[in-house]
């Protein structure tokens, strides 16, 4: 099982076959190639999914004051949003070069292509041949923990599941030779998954991944150096992740988000694996099996050609070492379908020490979709039960005669076909592609304020974030999976409302598409002087850049509505002011005509920067001087 490629005709079969899974990739992501700006994916969450994104266009336009999301309820640390996947190179690179929609739709498709390579070279490093290679990467590229969540369009999970694929073939390419750059190499892809965003799928992972004790040889001296190069290689992934997991960990006290202590979206662990076999919609459109209403939750169909051929795969004379892969992958699959039951998550909240901790564990409130990991797992031991049919299957002699044998390996290439079309036939369903009506628009320029002032756009419809985001409005409520615990959202100065007229609002009647509210007294920034009377200040600014002018003709307290956070500071004429206790940007001001330069420059974001620094300096090291296998 050597994954070294030998000789021009071998690296040239290599390339062909990437060709191969490329275009099958660009067949079953062909949805996706509509660049129009207004095109997006049909699912709901999506255009809420992607804001985060927005830190790199802000990045472009003014630096550091990308570090602070001044888009949505108040504010809060951009660096801290584990639910985005913002920090992910994908990401980053797309994003910068064709914008947020644009490169979604762009980072979606190499998604779907890092899951093809991933079981590829899954199926590579088990020393299979190319027609159980390109197969089993054929599917998982179109397999419906991939696709079925576009159905309400969870960017993250999707980019979260083709990240933790990865991590699977680098476990056993460091158990076959454990060296620093297979090490590194396992290190690198773990901090992939880290970064990918959404949250679920990483705590299912880490979950996971002690599975990889039963890959573990028998010799103790190679079982020590092996735990040597996982310590290495979970370093390296803190280190490379640092950017997102200093922050979120200088923060984690004050974080909070909605919980579930029953689970109730938890499918039974006896009924998850029927999820790979059942290709009906209207069963995921209902609460059959102990589901709830939601299909992207549940969708990880795959067909039961694979799962026959996986069942298969498991048994028969094998190698120890394959047959340690064996029990891995088993111990793999069977461990992602318990933790998406809950079950763990419910043991462990009941156990827990401190409330703060059973808070966070009944958080986790959709641990379905922690099924999808389990699929790499399942494919690779496809991948094994074909590649054992191929080699058992008998030759067929054509002509008693002659020598002319028929390979019958080629007749398993007609029912391999159909399950592959099958499964890419019910999954496409679920990549569709809708159109931003310009009223969308129309309505997000009616609620531009003369400055900064919070807006509200109709409660609960992501498809205004993004957008709204673009557009430079502060959205007061917005839509975030999780928020500050003692931090209320700002009170909106205008409002688009379907549910009636919001409390201490009164309609617009200049307003057309929606009614729109407006309230007065609630400007961004105010004075408040000790006789009651109060000034009104103007502001400009995005982000973590904000300039406050006030022309006052007596002493108050200038508060601006924007959270108040470790990292901000307040600068008149050079000179730095103390901020004054509460949930908002407060400072004591004295008389007179001036600009309050307001900045967030947190420690924590240049730290994490450091040690991802760090981070790549080793990753070059283990690289580039690589020990011999079995070096102490």
């Amino acid at each position: 099982m050597n994954d070294v490629v030998e000789g021009t005709p071998r690296r040239a079969l290599v390339w062909v076959e990437l060709g191969l899974l490329a275009a099958w990739t660009l067949f079953v992501t062909a949805p996706l190639f509509d660049f129009d700006a207004t095109s997006i994916l049909a699912g709901r969450e999506y255009l809420s999914s992607i804001a985060s994104h927005h830190i790199w266009t802000h990045w472009q336009t003014c630096g550091a004051c990308a570090l602070w999301n001044g888009s949505l309820r108040g504010g809060a640390p951009a660096f801290v949003d584990v639910y985005g996947s913002w920090l992910h190179p994908l990401v980053i690179v797309t994003t910068l070069l064709a914008g947020v929609i644009n490169g979604s739709k762009l980072a979606l498709l190499g998604a779907f292509g890092l899951a093809g390579l991933a079981q590829w070279r899954l199926a590579r490093l088990l020393g299979l041949g190319p027609l159980s290679r390109l197969w089993s990467a054929a599917l998982a590229i179109t397999a419906g923990n991939l696709a079925g969540r576009l159905e309400i369009g969870v960017f993250g999970v999707v980019l979260s599941t083709a990240a933790g694929a990865l991590v699977l073939p680098e476990l056993i390419a460091l158990n076959q030779t454990p060296t620093r750059r297979a090490a590194a190499g396992l290190g690198i892809t773990l901090a992939l998954a880290l970064i990918a965003g959404q949250g679920y799928l990483q705590i299912g992972l880490g979950l996971i991944l002690p599975a990889a004790l039963f890959l573990l040889p028998d010799e103790p001296a190679t079982r020590a150096l092996i735990f040597r190069r996982y310590a290495f290689a979970g370093v390296l992934a803190l280190l490379l992740a640092a950017p997102l997991l200093v922050p979120f960990a200088h923060f984690l006290p004050a974080f909070v988000k909605d919980v579930d202590v029953y689970f109730g979206g938890a499918q039974p662990f006896a009924y998850i694996p029927l999820n790979l076999v059942i290709a009906d919609a209207s069963f995921y459109l209902s609460e059959t099996l102990g589901k709830i209403s939601f299909p992207y939750l549940y969708i990880n169909y795959i067909g039961w050609a694979p799962v026959l051929l996986a069942v298969w795969g498991c048994f028969g004379a094998l190698a120890e070492n394959r047959r340690r892969v064996v029990r891995f992958l088993i111990a793999w699959s069977g461990l992602a379908f318990w933790i998406a039951s809950a079950d763990p998550f419910r043991v462990l909240a009941q156990l827990a020490p401190t409330t703060w901790l059973a808070e966070q564990l009944v958080g986790i409130r959709n641990p379905a979709l922690i099924a999808g990991l389990a699929i790499p797992a399942i494919l690779g031991l496809a991948a094994l039960g074909l590649e054992r049919l191929l080699n058992e299957l008998p030759q067929v002699r054509l002509l008693a005669e002659r020598t002319w044998v028929l390979d019958t390996a080629l007749l398993v290439i007609l029912p391999l076909t159909l399950a592959l079309a099958d499964a890419h036939h019910f999954n496409a369903g679920w990549i569709k592609m809708a159109k931003l009506e310009p009223e969308i628009f129309e309505l997000l320029h009616a609620l531009q304020t003369p400055d900064l002032q919070w807006t509200n756009p109709p409660y609960g419809e992501h498809v205004y974030i993004e957008p709204g985001i673009g557009m430079g409005l502060k959205m007061s409520y917005g839509i975030r999976a999780w928020n500050w615990r003692d931090h209320d959202a700002p009170p909106p100065a205008r409002e688009a409302s379907l549910r009636g007229e919001p409390p201490g609002m009164a309609r617009d009647p200049q307003a057309g598409i929606l009614p729109i509210y407006t309230a007065a007294g609630r400007e961004y920034a105010a004075v408040a002087h000790a006789d009651g009377a109060r000034t009104v200040c103007a502001a400009r600014g995005i982000g973590g850049d904000i300039d406050v002018t006030c022309d006052t003709a007596q002493p108050g307290v200038l508060t601006v509505r924007e959270n108040n956070w470790e990292g901000w500071s307040a600068q008149v004429n050079g000179q730095t002011l103390r901020w004054l206790p509460g949930q908002w940007l407060a400072i004591e001001l004295p008389p007179g005509k001036q600009t309050i330069q307001l900045r967030y420059r947190p420690w924590d974001v240049p730290l994490g920067f450091l040690l991802c620094s760090a981070g790549i300096f080793l990753a070059a090291f283990a690289f580039f001087k690589n020990d011999a296998v079995g070096a102490r």
